[in-house]
């Protein structure tokens, strides 16, 4: 478990804690996750990401074995840097790092 990084909205109590390192939410909820952590556009993204890949995986059985791999990958690389994305969020909504 890695450490946490705490941001603190100005002029408000509310204090959020986000981990550093990977994000196991994130690789295997994809979008749901980011939804979860109101990150509306990370989340569009993923979900449309998510079905042109599924969407690729119907066009023969060549195309599905690289849409499994690419989906795959695609969770490792939302696993790995999901957390930078909700810290990144956060700080454009006026958090601040304590």
């Amino acid at each position: 478990m890695g450490a946490r990084i705490y941001l603190h909205y100005p002029g408000n109590e509310d204090t959020v804690a986000v981990p550093t390192g990977f994000s196991w939410g994130a690789c295997l909820l994809g979008f749901m996750w980011a939804l979860s952590k109101k990150m509306w556009f990370a989340a569009f993204v993923m979900l449309g990401i998510s079905v042109i890949l599924f969407c690729s995986g119907l066009w023969g059985e060549t195309a599905d074995w690289i849409g499994t791999v690419l989906g795959v990958l695609f969770s490792i690389g939302c696993g790995v840097y999901g957390n930078q994305w909700h810290r990144w969020t956060l700080e454009k909504r006026g958090y601040v790092v304590l």
